[in-house]
């Protein structure tokens, strides 16, 4: 039982990492890897040392601009949480790092100018019968509304993350990844159900909320998502954890059945590759 859920954790916590890794050049895989590696490290420093577990989270901006509004978001939930000085002194430092990159991380953003979308709005204005309605329906914050919906939709998606976005993968520059064996979601979804029972739930809400809410207002989050690997790989082996205590005869189905399934999935991964590189 112990190695069977060895297995399947391992299966389920790889096939994103790799398919990233041969979807990309090694820098650009680097370039993805780094926030996730430092949201990891303050995961193990948060179950050991957790007075010093907000450090590695004000470097993710640094790294990676476009995730620069994560470290604030993270460490005000923490402050929101339990108010200390060294919390606001981290809050201070990660707002004074945002603000000397704001130029940087602007042009990445939902906030661009685009004249498409406004054009589209003026058009859309005539089909309304009077300007009242118009200027509720149709105006350009509704333009930012939209794109943040739609990534919003886009990142709780199961799909995104067990099933490619398949069968209809989001074609807006995307890479459409397979990120996890798709019967994982069993786990997911148990580990879902019984977060509240789950040890470090704090962390896991705070990661994949303040990463959540940076990813939102980009204007392309494909690859950048890998940052939310680590918050939901972690209700994934929660969900094994506790199925296999209460259930062991489904966990064991449904383990063996996720190992069939997903040694294809790597094969392919590999498949493709090599597929590509000729």
């Amino acid at each position: 039982m112990r190695i069977l859920k060895i297995i399947t954790i391992a299966l389920c916590l790889t096939l994103w990492p790799l398919n990233l890794y041969l979807a990309n050049t090694q820098p650009d895989f680097v370039t993805y890897l780094i926030p996730a590696v430092l949201v990891t490290i303050s995961f193990f420093l948060y179950k050991k040392y957790p007075n010093y577990y907000l450090i590695p989270i004000i470097f993710i901006g640094l790294f990676e601009k476009k995730l620069l509004p994560l470290s604030i978001i993270f460490c005000l939930f923490e402050l929101l949480n339990k108010f200390n000085k060294k919390t606001l002194v981290l809050v201070i430092i990660s707002f004074l790092i945002f603000l000397l990159n704001i130029p940087a991380y602007r042009g990445q953003t939902i906030f661009n100018k685009d004249y498409e979308a406004e054009q589209l709005i003026l058009r859309n204005i005539h089909l309304y019968p009077n300007a009242i309605l118009a200027r509720i329906f149709q105006n350009k914050l509704r333009i930012y509304i939209n794109k943040a919906a739609d990534n919003f939709f886009a990142l709780t998606d199961p799909n995104n993350y067990f099933f490619g976005f398949h069968p209809r993968p989001i074609s807006i520059n995307n890479q459409n990844l397979f990120k996890y064996p798709f019967l994982a979601i069993v786990f997911f979804l148990y580990g879902i159900f019984y977060i509240g029972e789950c040890k470090d739930k704090k962390f896991i809400i705070f990661a994949f909320l303040s990463s959540l809410v940076s990813l939102i207002i980009l204007q392309n989050f494909d690859r950048n998502d890998f940052i939310l690997w680590l918050p939901v790989s972690l209700v994934i082996v929660h969900g094994i954890k506790k199925l296999s205590l209460k259930n062991q005869k489904i966990f064991t189905t449904i383990s063996v059945l996720l190992i069939l399934f997903a040694l294809p999935e790597f094969l392919r991964s590999f498949v493709q590759k090599a597929l590509i590189a000729k």
